[in-house]
């Protein structure tokens, strides 16, 4: 028995496509709110599964916004904002942009009845100061001009978070932007330094900044779910992400961490690790016998990979992780 309809994966397909293709930011095209409402309970679902995962990390460093006010711009069906809001009951307001009309209206109804007591309007032309930006998955549909204003628009806010696919270029689009802004903001995460990006040294070129979200485990009991992965041809496992949260404020963090780029390589009794920390990135490697429990939680991919090596000579033989 089919749990979706042919009309609904057909539908769900044509949007698989633009994205694939690069062709979303070509126009606005969503034509109805069923359209809207397939995207949100699926494709943006996952997209909201990154945040989970960004959000939990922001948790782990002790930080969160000070900032009363959000502005999702580019929101699409809203999913970004609506997590931001589930995670800080201190925010009071919610202001939505998009090109579409429609999607900024259903975004609008959808938080209002979640968030009762969050005002939810339409964004204004320009954001008070202290406000939290937050932009999910636009990077890759923004011709240069565009680029250009959503970097003025940045600057006239307070926080930002921004989260993207975990390709090589949005990575790397998004490095661009914490080295244009990184004289006026202070980068919060991923990264653990407030100096230049070491993966735009030339002999890391071929590595980009991506991580791996973990979906709920009671997505892979779901045969709502399974059948729309066969059918997108999506792995449910594998949901890679890109993100970058800055603040104006100079932040205080603990010094002296490192952050685990991507997954660990796993060869013969060690770990290849891609470590990025204020000296540089490079590459460290983790034999089981020196730290059997650090081994296995850089294996399973605990979150989040943040982490005070021990080293000698310059192999990882312990490290605190940042939560404790």
């Amino acid at each position: 028995m089919k749990l979706w309809t042919p009309q609904e994966i057909s539908t769900l397909r044509k949007l698989r496509e633009r994205f694939l293709n690069g062709t979303a930011g070509a126009a606005d095209y969503w034509r109805s709110e069923s359209d809207l409402a397939l995207y949100d309970a699926t494709f943006a679902e996952r997209i909201g599964w990154k945040w989970d995962a960004v959000l939990r990390e922001l948790a782990a460093r002790g930080w969160q916004p000070r900032s009363r006010a959000v502005l999702d711009w580019g929101c699409g069906s809203g999913v970004a904002g609506r997590r931001v809001l589930a995670n800080w009951p201190h925010i009071q307001s919610l202001a939505l942009h998009d090109r579409s009309p429609l999607a900024m209206w259903c975004a609008m109804e959808k938080a209002r009845a979640l968030f009762p007591g969050v005002r939810v309007s339409r964004a204004d032309a320009r954001p008070a100061s202290d406000t939290l930006l937050v932009l999910s998955h636009v990077i890759n549909e923004l011709p240069p001009a565009d680029y250009a204003r959503v970097l003025n628009l940045v600057r006239q806010v307070r926080e930002v978070i921004w989260v993207e696919a975990g390709t090589h270029a949005d990575s790397r689009r998004l490095i661009e932007v914490r080295e244009a802004l990184r004289s006026e903001f202070t980068p919060v995460a991923p990264c653990t330094h407030r100096a230049a990006c070491g993966l735009l040294k030339p002999e890391n070129a071929p590595h980009w900044c991506h991580y791996f979200a973990v979906p709920p485990s009671s997505v892979f009991q779901d045969a709502r779910w399974a059948e729309w992965g066969r059918e997108m041809g999506i792995d449910l496992r594998s949901l890679p992400y890109s993100f970058l949260v800055l603040e104006r404020a100079a932040a205080s963090g603990p010094d002296g961490f490192s952050r685990v780029i991507g997954e660990p390589r796993e060869g013969k009794g060690h770990l290849k690790v891609l470590s990025c920390q204020e000296e540089g990135v490079e590459e460290f490697v983790l034999q089981k016998r020196d730290a059997p429990a650090l081994f296995r939680e850089l294996r399973k991919g605990m979150e989040p990979p943040i982490y005070r090596w021990s080293m000698e000579a310059g192999k990882i033989v312990g490290g605190e992780p940042i939560s404790d």
